[in-house]
Order: C-alpha cells, then sequence, then structure tokens
C-alpha cells in the first residue's frame, strides 16, 4: 500500500469536506434552502424544530452507515465512513460563519447569486471527493442501496431521493424554496461533472460519405487533422462500407461540419463529445 498516497487522498478529502461544510453555512442553511441529501433533510430539520444540523446530520450519516454494512457490506462503505463523520464535525466547526450572515441581512436581490456561487462551489468539491472514489456518505450510500435491490440506477435512484427531500422542503418551508433548489441541483451537478469528466473541448465526429476521400483529403490539408478509418457492416442490409472517424476541437467544429456538407450533401455524420 502507499501510504504517501493515501495520505494525500485524505487531505484532499478532508479540505474537499470543509469547503463543502463551510459552504452549507455561508449559502444554504442561512436562507433555508433544501439542495437534498442529509443537508438538505438538516435544513428542514433546523427549520421546524430547531434542531443543531450537525447533529441531524450525523445521525442520519451514522444511520446510513449500518443500513450500508448489513445491506451492501463492508468493502461498500469503507470509503464513505471518513466523510460520513468529518461532514457534521465541519458543520458544527464552521457554525458560526451561519450567525454572521445572517447577521448581515443579506437582500433577496443578492440571493440567487449566492447560491449560484455556493453551487458552483459545492460542486467543484464534491467531484474531486467522487473522483478519488470517496463520498461524503448520506444519500450516496442509500443511493446505491436502492439500485442494488429496486434495480435503478444510481443516478435515478439519487435523482428520486433528492426530489422527495426537496418537495417535503417546499411543503415546509415554502414552495419558492423548491425553484432554487432545483437550480442548486442543476449548477452543482454541471459543476461536478467538470471535475469528474473535464470540459468538452473537443468533438469526435463519425462520417459516412460516398467522397471518402474528397471528405480525408479536407481533413488531412485543409484542418490539418487526422482521421481513422472504421470498417462498418450494415444490420438490415449486410453490406460493408467504411466509417471515418475524427477527433475536432470545439473551434473548428462548425469549419469541418459545413465543409463535409459542401463536400457531399448526402453525408451522414454523427457528432459527440469527447471528454479525454
Amino acid at each position: 500500500m502507499n501510504y504517501k498516497q493515501v495520505l494525500k487522498e485524505y487531505v484532499i478529502v478532508t479540505i474537499s469536506t470543509l469547503i463543502i461544510a463551510i459552504a452549507f453555512n455561508v449559502f444554504f442553511l442561512p436562507f433555508n434552502m433544501v439542495t437534498g441529501g442529509s443537508s438538505g433533510v438538516a435544513v428542514i430539520f433546523n427549520y421546524l424544530l430547531k434542531i443543531n444540523p450537525s447533529i441531524t446530520v450525523l445521525i442520519m450519516h451514522v444511520t446510513v452507515l449500518i443500513l450500508g454494512y448489513i445491506f451492501l457490506g463492508k468493502e461498500k462503505i469503507v470509503k464513505s465512513l471518513y466523510g460520513s463523520l468529518v461532514y457534521p464535525l465541519f458543520i458544527q466547526l464552521t457554525i458560526p460563519i451561519r450567525d454572521y450572515i445572517i447577521s448581515l441581512n443579506i437582500d433577496n436581490k443578492d440571493l440567487l447569486v449566492f447560491i449560484i456561487f455556493g453551487a458552483v462551489i459545492t460542486g467543484l468539491a464534491s467531484g474531486t471527493i467522487y473522483k478519488l472514489g470517496y463520498t461524503t456518505g448520506g444519500s450516496d450510500i442509500i443511493n446505491h442501496i436502492i439500485h442494488k435491490y429496486f434495480g435503478l440506477t444510481i443516478g435515478t435512484a439519487n435523482f428520486v431521493v433528492n426530489v422527495i427531500i426537496v418537495i417535503s422542503g417546499g411543503v415546509a418551508i415554502g414552495f419558492e424554496k423548491i425553484l432554487y433548489a432545483v437550480l442548486i441541483l442543476y449548477i452543482r451537478g454541471i459543476s461536478t461533472d467538470k471535475i469528474l469528466i473535464g470540459n468538452y473541448s473537443n468533438k469526435i465526429f463519425y462520417i459516412v460519405t460516398q467522397e471518402q476521400e474528397l471528405v480525408k483529403d479536407f481533413i488531412f490539408y485543409d484542418l490539418g487533422l487526422k482521421v481513422t478509418e472504421i470498417n462498418s457492416i450494415g444490420g438490415y442490409s449486410n453490406n460493408g462500407s467504411k466509417i471515418l472517424m475524427c477527433v475536432v476541437s470545439n473551434r473548428d467544429y462548425f469549419i469541418l461540419k459545413e465543409g463535409i456538407s459542401e463536400l457531399d450533401s448526402t453525408a451522414f455524420f454523427l457528432i459527440t463529445h469527447a471528454h479525454s
């Protein structure tokens, strides 16, 4: 085992978890924003019953860890154990920041900027944790249990759990909060994806054309790019043909697309994102 690498991972997870806790106390809890997960439940309980959010999160995380151990096994929860316990601790340690934010009496006109900034920060920090294979526990384990026993995908399970929590927050606190919550979840998801899979800086073209030589020359000499030929067989006709595959940067996307159309107006091409 590479102990230096493990230590580095735990340092990164610790810092990222601290950032998420600070963001929770700065951008979400002072404004009663129910954003899904254990944090969203903590906001609801704090609003209705004045229960300390760190206590709610800790109880939920410990309960979920036990359920995860029972239904998923030790291997599935080992990388959620640290984050599950550290996150509520950091929420408690940074609670004075929430009190300071409340004292500022921030206007509603500035609220949108606050929650967008908070969603971006939370998404980037969460993506960093997920990329290392760790989680902060809570609903992440619930999602895996639902996936295992009910056949839903992890993404669908996450969506269902968050929808239930967000709607509950709307009923308890006010339905206008649902609109903010949807925005937060969307922006946080995009930010997380940026860390996990990077920017969509390139496109992949799969090209079926009767003018293969012209298209290849255009790609080679006009754009200075490489192209790969892939043998294919039609599923219905059983006839063989070649598909041209080319990776192009976003700035050359329209040049290649228009160039192919000019060379062969009947050409068929499929375009997808290239993550790496």
